[in-house]
């Protein structure tokens, strides 16, 4: 089985992260996978690895350039293509053209939705747009919800995947960090973003270290984004840190750090707290998929981006101080919350699901072979 990736690739972006490892779990299956990818972003020098042949602009590139992906496709030979779809990666005219020309070449085309229907009117009407350009794709969604917005044929509901749990022991970790083993020990990760929720979780950790918790520590493992919206809020937190009297008590370095350290990081938590306030337009949380690869406990908020991990974790119903502080409190929590954890990881780990992306592929394959 031949298949050409259309993504972001060994950048700073969660589709990036998500392709490098349905990539490498079909390629360890048997599948060859060749990648070809967008521009990098000028905030974005691009991460370690090889890097993959960059072939189109992103969010507002004229058609045109759909030809010089399709001649690249073509050259590969490929059994079907597979793209990873979000608002930000391709123009509506670059993905009408290039399924138009797959589409004409009889070439399969598979597409996994990253985004759904939710905020502005601008924002769904292109949505509605990258939808018909992908109106002859089978289309990959993460959860039944997002099936049933669709409302047509050749919808296939595979999970997120899930890396293996390669837990750190606590003690091992927060000496590695420099973070004192008998403190609480509380942390956030992913990009520093307004909806994540972390404004609110610094006054919580306020009020718990004047009462319930009194030593507790917020360890925030969040990078900042290449964006001015992102820059501004992690300055705003940090004034935020300082009027809430917490220097000393938050880690706040606002950097993009290497894997290794982040399994440091978070495997130094008693507990992971994402408190997003995101709304129904993304497809699934890889940072929660992440998180759990520390095999610590994981605490979420309502937001509908977890509603597909739930199960495994603990839900931060408001009001949220003592929704946190309950996490110290009850005995046995967290290591049952760590259980249900390991329980998901496996079920959605990535090797199977590469298998039932393989699955699929051979699928399309034999509903487009003539009849004998």
């Amino acid at each position: 089985m031949r298949a050409v990736f259309l993504s972001t690739y060994h950048e700073r972006c969660g589709i990036a992260t998500y392709s490098e490892a349905l990539v490498a779990a079909l390629r360890e299956a048997g599948a060859d996978v060749r990648v070809i990818a967008p521009h990098l972003p000028a905030h974005d020098p691009g991460r370690d690895g090889d890097q993959p042949p960059r072939l189109w602009g992103r969010n507002r590139a004229f058609g045109f350039q759909a030809f010089r992906v399709a001649a690249a496709i073509e050259a590969l030979r490929p059994d079907v293509v597979h793209a990873q779809v979000n608002l930000s990666l391709y123009s509506s005219r670059v993905l009408f053209v290039l399924a138009a020309l797959l589409h004409r070449r009889g070439i399969p085309l598979v597409a996994t939705l990253h985004g759904r229907r939710g905020g502005s009117w601008g924002r769904n009407f292109k949505l509605t747009r990258l939808h018909y350009a992908l109106r002859h794709a089978h289309l990959v969604v993460h959860g039944e919800d997002h099936r049933a917005e669709l409302d047509r044929l050749r919808v296939h509901v595979i999970p997120h995947g899930i890396e293996a749990v390669r837990p750190i022991p606590k003690d091992e970790a927060r000496r590695a960090i420099g973070l004192d083993p008998r403190r609480p020990v509380v942390a956030h990760f992913g990009f520093l973003v307004p909806d994540k929720g972390i404004a609110e979780v610094l006054q919580s950790v306020a009020e718990l270290r004047r009462g319930a918790v009194p030593d507790l520590y917020y360890w925030i493992s969040g990078a900042v984004h290449g964006t001015a919206e992102s820059r501004g809020h992690h300055d705003a937190l940090r004034r935020r840190v300082t009027e809430l009297g917490l220097d000393g008590h938050v880690h706040l370095s606002g950097e993009f750090v290497s894997d290794d350290r982040v399994r440091l990081e978070l495997a130094a938590a008693d507990w992971i707290a994402l408190n997003y306030a995101t709304g129904g337009s993304q497809g699934a949380s890889g940072a929660v998929r992440r998180a759990l690869t520390s095999g610590r406990p994981i605490a979420v908020s309502r937001a509908s981006i977890f509603d597909d991990v739930r199960r495994a974790t603990v839900t931060l119903d408001a009001p949220l101080t003592p929704a946190i502080g309950r996490l110290f409190a009850e005995p046995g929590l967290a290591d049952e919350t760590a259980r249900r954890g390991a329980a998901l990881v496996d079920e959605q780990s990535w090797p199977r699901v590469a298998r039932r992306h393989l699955a699929l592929y051979a699928d399309i394959g034999r509903a487009g072979q003539p009849s004998t």
